[in-house]
């Protein structure tokens, strides 16, 4: 059976990204000066729902990394 190597970093990223755009544009919907802490809240929010849709936080099981499966 041929393994799979997922790049964790970039999916994480790409979530990240996504998630800073969408909360931006959550942000300014209403105003075009938005707080600071209406900025900090619609970003996370939508930071965390992106990041949910890649790892699946329901499992409680952590595994621990082998040395060759870390690379820089």
């Amino acid at each position: 059976m041929a393994k799979l190597k997922l790049k964790t970093y970039s999916i994480i990223e790409d979530a990240v990204e996504r998630g800073v755009s969408y909360g931006l544009n959550r942000a300014h919907k209403h105003t075009d000066t938005p707080i600071q802490e209406t900025l900090a809240q619609e970003i996370e929010r939508a930071v965390m729902f992106e990041i949910e849709e890649v790892i699946d936080f329901e499992n409680d099981e952590f595994v621990e990394a082998s040395d060759d499966s870390i690379s820089a």
